[in-house]
């Protein structure tokens, strides 16, 4: 097999203008990668990628034309490839050619990443994909997804790595469910005390977002996969919202006390700017974090420079417009 660092993971096999930027993910075997390959000339012309245990999910944001042989037989074209999704099986020959220019969001999973998204940790195994390898189908979820993870491309420095995790791990769940073909797994549970006592910990001490979800598997002997879903049934949320919370739950403890801008308290709490901040906070809490402070700062604590207790006019327009502002970053 290839090793993924040196070959697929990274698209270099794409003869491109320029080489492609791959967010890369994990380490080892497990490696993800997710990037954006675009090409405005008339097409690259013809590649072939390495055999190797491993996925490509190509998501087209344009439309564009080409030829894929899989194993010496032409794959399936539609007339329209926009908004479409593709899922390449790198273990099988595969053979392009791009005749047009082309924009793509690519999602490398190695299997070790899909059968870590098997529904049980015990049990539960991967046997393969049944899908037509580079054929295009419609697929709604894959899609959403896409929206979700093309912004922290533009601006991977503004989202935490634990965000990243969750958009691959619900895809790698989302693939396993709807075109996999698993063994029969046991019920999964819920995380146990200590393990859900430890990752709390883990989590809180790191806000911001900087941990992964495979330190937080490991910590409590899990797959990611199986570890998610405890989270989930013993939380009642995701590893990634309860960060959100716990950010919050700090930001209005500094709040409270009214000694830092807005803009520093962003920043202590893991936020990426207070834009960021704001929008987040609205979203939580239902209302912007400057009315916020205003209703619930201490009675003896000096708020910082320019900041009133009374919402004048112009300032009630500007909580206004943050509360309007107040999108999902997530």
């Amino acid at each position: 097999m290839a090793s993924a660092c040196q070959t697929n993971l990274q698209m270099r096999y794409v003869p491109m203008p320029e080489v492609p930027e791959v967010l890369i993910l994990g380490s080892g075997s497990g490696m993800v990668g997710v990037g954006r390959i675009r090409c405005a000339t008339d097409g690259v012309g013809h590649f072939s990628p390495a055999t190797e245990d491993a996925f490509m999910v190509s998501h087209h944001l344009s439309n564009f034309h080409s030829d894929i042989w899989v194993d010496g037989q032409l794959a399936e074209r539609s007339g329209n490839i926009a908004g479409l999704t593709s899922i390449h099986d790198y273990r099988r020959k595969i053979d392009c050619h791009m005749h047009t220019a082309f924009d793509t969001l690519i999602f490398h999973l190695p299997r070790t990443t899909l059968e870590s998204a098997c529904p049980d940790a015990r049990g539960g195994r991967l046997e393969d994909l049944s899908i037509t390898p580079s054929s295009p189908v419609d697929d709604p979820t894959v899609r959403a997804l896409a929206s979700a993870i093309l912004p922290t491309l533009e601006f991977p420095e503004r989202v935490s790595l634990l965000y990243i995790d969750h958009v691959c791990s619900a895809l790698a769940t989302h693939i396993v469910t709807a075109y996999g073909r698993v063994s029969t797994a046991k019920t999964g549970g819920m995380l146990a005390p200590w393990q859900e006592k430890r990752v709390k910990e883990m989590i809180a001490a790191n806000l911001d977002g900087e941990i992964r979800l495979a330190d937080l598997a490991a910590e409590c002997r899990l797959s990611v996969g199986h570890f998610v879903r405890a989270f989930r049934r013993t939380a009642n949320t995701t590893p990634y919202q309860w960060l959100l919370h716990r950010r919050i739950d700090h930001a209005k403890t500094l709040m409270r006390d009214g000694s830092q801008t807005l803009a520093d308290v962003a920043l202590a709490c893991g936020f990426a700017d207070q834009s960021h901040f704001t929008r987040t906070f609205s979203r939580l809490v239902g209302t912007s974090p400057r009315i916020w402070r205003r209703r619930n700062a201490g009675g003896d604590a000096v708020l910082p420079a320019g900041i009133s207790t009374y919402a004048a006019p112009c300032a009630a327009a500007e909580v206004r417009a943050e509360i309007r502002a107040g999108i999902s970053w997530a």
